[in-house]
């Protein structure tokens, strides 16, 4: 090598992670001083973009130097990031954004740039009607959608993940006025700059398609070295605490029940079973879906009616020593009652005025934890979690709760008396032992749904099924409500994951009878967790990777995929996937609320978002299996076993291809998606700059007959150990600690 190729090389290096600490730091800086200030002197500043043109010039010339377009395959990858960040060039340079106000029947050609300067369209717009569109049978917003009026062609609807096209410009659905008469929408033009980059994203996907089929890349080899088997590592298990049990309680027949958790009511703006809410209720008092043996059904019910007996039972977990003393309670389990003074007040008030004040010593979390315990049984009494009775009126459909609130006048006598009276006689007929009764009111609970919500003259060929859930679907959100609250599956899986690999690390044994039941370990975990995210598709209706608890579930199941069809291939492989697996389980476990099913926003109903989610979640899994292989690495050099590190290393190389470009592909479906929803391909959000710098900092050991360091196997696994902070980072931290448009995820 000349001094012009190692100072060449030194410059790229020094450049790239210049460039990588930069986006770290830019988060970091936009957390304490907002995105206009990072934007203004990070993303959008001159040298910033200097140092991504240096960076791109210096590489072309070692392309160049190095003859790499002789090998089509990383050719092609490489020049498609050059496409890419001219066209990223080309749209900071040229492209034009701004905002477009709207009323209703007013011609406009005026929108405001983004400096707040008034620029002319060469055309005018008018707002013929705009509209919000409901999710069926609820008054929860499904959609928002511009009608708008165009005087050279026919009518343009603007709504969530739909633009408008006119003459090069793009309209985004932005927000509305409270009135219903206006909206604001945002204006973006960008022909070329968007033309550019998406020919990189397709240059991309053909170098991918290419080096994956090549057989002049090192893939072929590593996948040689990488055939034999080899043991596998790690540590942990936790077991559920016990409940504490009572007596002397009052409680309703066990059928009857689960008959009045059949009955859909709304509740997290979707309509769902009151079994639902009774598991949710539960588990955020408790910790668990049951207590004493008794189903959430039954406690909850039993609660609404014995409430009195039922206000003592100590069944609310408090972790925290504190607020335990603050209580006047023994140990972690209050009743409700413990929360109240002799007259009646509540216990906590004080502290938590003085938390929100900016005073008091105690635990901020802890304390909060216990107050949003004590509101929620306050929302139960209110009558918030049984919004049971609908009624339609016009495009809109309310729902009430039972009891004496005041209805509108334009619901019928009939009706209002049965939504005030119904659940009462529900009541009187389970105290006096009434059951035949009772059964028979939960029925006409039912019939009223129906009823009220029948298809009218808004909603054509809209039937009553199309609002309510139908019978199947409501057993199998019980039957997944019953799955996804008991948390012994998580333990018992974290203890057979690490069993199984104590077994396979510290024994030579790997007889037939080891695999038959490593194989029929991951069969049944597989099914589980597939029985669980399909459930969870079917009743949402979307694909479950929209959350932490989606996604974390999804990567789990994937690396019990991989472990399935990469088992006899790479044995090694059945020692790894299972505590992989354990582990997604038992974050997306801690996820809480989460695990809530909710209706998606409009904007993440794309298919591009769930495609999105799939492949980067893919990538992390692969990362996350590299993660284990380092540490198993470290302890075969320790034994200074130089065969098997030969071929886990090279394992690990072989994962490290299709990772990389999974999360390639994904980052890249992102900004599709932000493109189509948003107006903007990239906005350096916080998760897109770390995602970002997780793809920057795997394809550094991809280059590693460039870079000598990573020809050494102790290096390669030490770097791969610690590039999975970047994935910790970009999945938790951007979440917990910087925030942004991507913090749901």
């Amino acid at each position: 090598m000349n001094l012009f190729e190692l100072v060449n090389k030194k410059i790229i290096f020094s450049l790239y992670t210049l460039i990588v600490v930069c986006i770290g730091f830019a988060t970091v800086i936009e957390k304490y001083r907002g995105s206009c200030f990072a934007h203004e002197h990070i993303y959008g500043s001159w040298w910033f973009s200097c140092l991504w043109a240096v960076l791109t010039v210096t590489a072309c010339s070692h392309i160049i130097k190095q003859q790499l377009y002789k090998r089509t395959a990383i050719f092609l990858l490489h020049m498609s990031f050059v496409v890419i960040l001219v066209g990223a060039l080309t749209t900071h340079l040229f492209a034009r954004s701004g905002s477009l106000k709207l009323r209703t029947g007013i011609p406009t050609s005026e929108y405001t740039d983004k400096d707040g300067s008034m620029k002319l369209l060469h055309f005018s717009l008018t707002l013929k009607e705009f509209r919000i569109v409901n999710y069926p049978g609820t008054d929860a917003p499904l959609d928002y959608q511009s009608i708008i009026q165009h005087p050279g062609g026919e009518d343009i609807i603007v709504s969530m993940n739909n633009v408008g096209y006119i003459d090069g410009y793009r309209l985004f659905q932005s927000s509305y006025d409270s009135d219903g008469e206006g909206v604001s929408l945002g204006v973006r033009y960008d022909p070329y700059g968007i033309a550019i980059t998406y020919l990189g994203y397709l240059l991309l996907l053909v170098g991918i398609i290419a080096t994956l089929l090549s057989r002049k890349t090192q893939m072929r080899t590593l996948y040689r070295k990488a055939m034999q088997p080899i043991a596998i590592l790690l540590f942990l298990a936790l077991y559920p605490s016990s409940l504490l049990a009572n007596d002397d309680l009052q409680i309703i027949d066990k059928d009857i029940a689960h008959r009045i958790g059949t009955i859909n009511v709304l509740y997290n703006n979707r309509i769902c079973p009151l079994n639902t809410v009774a598991t949710d209720f539960v588990s955020t008092l408790s910790g668990n879906a049951s207590w004493n043996g008794y189903s959430a059904d039954e406690i909850f019910f039993s609660w609404m009616i014995y409430y009195s007996s039922w206000e003592k039972q100590k069944l609310i977990q408090v972790k925290n020593s504190h607020v335990q003393q603050l209580l006047g309670i023994n140990g972690k389990w209050a009743s409700y009652s413990d929360f109240q003074d002799g007259y009646h007040e509540y216990k906590l008030q004080d502290a938590v005025e003085s938390l929100m004040n900016g005073n008091g010593s105690i635990d901020k979390k802890a304390l909060m934890n216990a107050d949003e315990k004590y509101h929620l049984v306050e929302m139960f009494y209110r009558g918030e979690f049984i919004k049971m009775f609908p009624y339609r009126s016009g495009e809109s459909t309310n729902w009430y709760m039972p009891g004496g609130q005041s209805l509108p006048r334009e619901i019928p006598v009939k009706e209002q008396f049965f939504i005030k009276q119904s659940m009462d006689y529900l009541t009187e007929s389970i105290v006096t032992g009434q059951y035949d009764r009772a059964i028979e009111i939960i029925a006409k609970i039912k019939l009223f749904q129906h009823e009220m919500l029948q298809a009218d003259g808004h909603h054509p060929g809209l039937k009553t099924n199309d609002l309510l859930p139908n019978e199947n679907k409501v057993k199998a959100e019980i039957v997944y409500n019953t799955i996804r609250s008991q948390k012994w599956p998580v333990f018992l899986t974290l203890t057979l994951s690490l069993l199984l690999c104590v077994v396979m690390l510290v024994s030579s044994y790997r007889g037939v009878c080891l695999r038959v039941a490593s194989l029929l370990f991951i069969a049944l975990l597989t099914v589980y967790i597939t029985l669980l995210l399909g459930l969870r598709w079917w009743i949402s209706g979307h694909v479950p990777v929209s959350n932490g608890h989606e996604t974390m579930l999804f990567m789990a199941w994937v690396v019990l995929l991989l472990t399935i069809l990469l088992r006899h291939t790479f044995p090694i492989i059945s020692g790894l996937g299972p505590l992989i697996a354990s582990f997604c389980m038992l974050v997306s476990m801690l996820a809480g609320s989460n695990s809530q099913i909710t209706p998606l926003m409009p904007v993440l109903q794309s298919p591009l978002l769930s495609l999105h989610v799939m492949t980067v979640m893919c990538a992390y899994s692969l990362f996350a299996l590299q993660l284990l292989l380092g540490v198993q690495a470290f302890l075969l050099i320790r034994k200074k076993r130089n065969d098997e590190l030969e071929r886990i290393t090279a394992l690990s190389q072989l994962l490290l291809y299709p990772a990389v470009f999974l999360l390639t592909i994904g980052i890249f479906l992102g900004a599709v998606w932000a493109n189509v929803s948003w107006g903007d391909y990239w906005s350096w959000d916080p998760k897109e700059s770390w995602a970002l710098i997780t793809f920057m900092v795997y394809a550094v050991p991809l280059h590693k007959t460039s870079i000598g360091f990573f020809r050494k196997p102790h290096c390669y696994h030490i770097y791969m150990v610690c590039a999975f902070l970047a994935v910790i980072i970009t999945y938790f931290g951007v979440n917990y600690l910087l925030g942004g448009m991507h913090s749901y995820a």
